[in-house]
């Protein structure tokens, strides 16, 4: 039987992995701006469709789009939103061209994307939302100290994988993301990597920059600490009014 996307995060046997997946979602809502009103909400690359779910109850007005690609997860965030008034399920891209999204959230996605499909996903967002719309992008910390954590962990769980071998660990505990990546399919003509190694939010950060004027950065789940303490960094990022 095959594992759900919740047995590999939020409901993983390990009680530090389940703590640390239950504070990035909820430091995710947390992120948007204080007092945000919001009547269209894009969950890009929702995965099962958890998010969703807490954005619907989180915005009980919106119209909120859980945006997924691959089959299995997106038929996992239809059963997980069905109950969910205010909120769906989308597959293809050309389900948002009518959006004028307020917020755009997308977490745990760009970890695994090449970059030809970093920038169709940074530019399908950009098209998405409204100018003066927020984007909160949530990704894994995967060089300095976070790096060797979790890599010493992978190692215990799944010894000899291509993300749990001490060269590649030690080379991005140094700040040197390791190369090259595993490359895999996730959906027909999306190409995706499906290990987090390798990834390095500090090629984010300037990509995001060149689309948006970027408001935060903040780590979870230790917010006032530096990202080199924290496993996970979210950007919150506002589109130009000129856009």
């Amino acid at each position: 039987m095959a594992t759900s996307y919740a047995e590999l995060t939020r409901s993983d046997p390990n009680p530090l992995k389940r703590w640390v997946q239950e504070r990035r979602l909820s430091d995710a809502l947390r992120f948007v701006p204080e007092g945000f009103v919001a009547g269209v909400v894009v969950d890009y690359g929702g995965g099962d469709g958890e998010l969703a779910l807490r954005l619907a109850r989180r915005f009980p007005k919106a119209r909120v789009t859980c945006f997924e690609p691959a089959a299995d997860l997106r038929a996992q965030a239809l059963a997980q939103l069905a109950g969910a008034v205010n909120a769906t399920a989308a597959a293809e891209e050309a389900e948002l061209e009518a959006f004028a999204a307020d917020l755009v959230f997308c977490t745990e996605v760009f970890e695994h994307l090449p970059p030809a499909e970093t920038d169709r996903a940074l530019d399908e967002i950009v098209r998405v939302l409204k100018p003066g719309g927020r984007l909160v992008a949530g990704v894994p910390v995967e060089v300095g100290p976070p790096a060797l954590v979790k890599g010493a962990f992978r190692v215990l769980r799944r010894p000899g994988e291509h993300d749990a071998r001490w060269p590649a660990i030690l080379s991005a505990a140094a700040g040197r993301a390791p190369e090259p990546r595993l490359l895999a399919e996730i959906a027909p003509g999306r190409a995706y990597f499906p290990h987090h190694l390798g990834f390095d939010h500090r090629r984010l950060l300037g990509q995001l920059r060149a689309r948006f004027a970027l408001e935060r950065i903040v780590g979870s789940p230790w917010r006032g600490g530096p990202l080199f303490l924290n496993s996970e960094a979210y950007m919150v990022a506002r589109k130009p009014e000129s856009a």
